[in-house]
């Protein structure tokens, strides 16, 4: 189960493209999916655009990056 925020939705779907078949369960106590915080924000994730080049924070997002999880 994961829940229905940007964050929520973003590994259901790694989730499902990376075992086919998956039965997965999105639960969202709101009437529609990234309502609450997720709906707060500019709607734009800034994964690593204001991280100090060379800081723990840079190097997470560059490796995430080359292991293909940021898309």
């Amino acid at each position: 189960m994961v829940g229905g925020g940007i964050v929520g939705l973003a590994v259901a779907h790694a989730l499902v493209h990376a075992r086919p078949g998956l039965a997965l369960v999105v639960l969202e106590k709101e009437a529609a999916v990234a309502s609450h915080q997720s709906g707060r924000n500019s709607g734009v994730v800034h994964s690593g655009v204001y991280y100090r080049p060379g800081s723990l924070k840079a190097r997470t997002v560059a490796a995430g990056r080359a292991a293909g999880l940021s898309s």
